[in-house]
């Protein structure tokens, strides 16, 4: 199924109108006080409060209301880039052994990034390309623990016989390209499931975004074993 939008376009202007009302009316609350315009300015100060913890009130309890959502193997995870969408999946998971400056075991985890040409705007052109907002990923282990990637260049990766596209990589509609992430886990960790969010900040004030305060996160499952793996 193909997700709409819409939630997300809304979110982000109700984030964009709110900030430039506050803005506003905060700016207009400096002018009545320069002024010495007290009864103003108090009214404007008090919209500005009232607005913003209306705001931050309907961010956290939206939020909560949410819950953690596991995406089975062969699922994707879709994100909304406003005029179309990118949608991520997990093609391979895999243990290296002698792995020289892994302090436990590392396992190469292979994610594929598709740009689904059926969620484009009318209004954007199918041959120009997209740079995909920053990614934060992480492995997250039985039990909750979470393990940031390894930082290895695309030349050791090769030498661990590996064929990488960084996840900022620019596609057009219809492409995809894989990318081999490294995670150190600690000996007796067992991998369970893939977090992949959006880094940008102005998403944590975004209403409904996963990124929010309290909001559930939507998970990436793992295959059982290494097989599948891409190498």
């Amino acid at each position: 199924m193909i997700p709409s939008n819409g939630g997300t376009v809304l979110s982000v202007l109700a984030l964009v109108g709110t900030t430039f009302i506050l803005i506003c009316a905060t700016c207009l609350a400096i002018l009545a006080t320069i002024s010495r315009n007290r009864l103003l300015a108090r009214r404007a100060m008090g919209g500005v409060l009232g607005l913003a913890a209306v705001y931050a009130i309907a961010l956290v309890a939206v939020g909560a209301r949410s819950g953690d959502h596991l995406l089975q193997l062969g699922e994707e995870k879709y994100f909304c880039e406003l005029d179309c969408h990118l949608a991520y999946s997990v093609t391979g998971l895999r243990p290296l052994m002698g792995v020289a400056e892994a302090r436990g075991t590392v396992w190469a985890v292979t994610i594929q990034t598709r740009f689904d040409e059926h969620t484009i705007s009318s209004r954007r052109s199918r041959e120009a390309p997209l740079s995909p907002n920053p990614r934060r990923v992480s492995l997250v282990a039985a039990g909750g623990a979470e393990f940031p990637p390894l930082a290895a260049t695309p030349e050791r990766l090769s030498d661990l016989g590996f064929t990488s596209t960084p996840l900022t990589q620019d596609l057009r509609p219809g492409e995809s390209y894989t990318t081999t992430l490294l995670f150190d886990l600690p000996a007796k960790a067992v991998p369970a499931s893939l977090d992949l969010v959006e880094e940008a900040f102005p998403t944590r004030l975004m209403i409904g975004h996963e990124r929010s305060p309290f909001h559930g996160k939507a998970l990436l499952a793992l295959p059982a074993g290494p097989a599948g793996a891409e190498s």
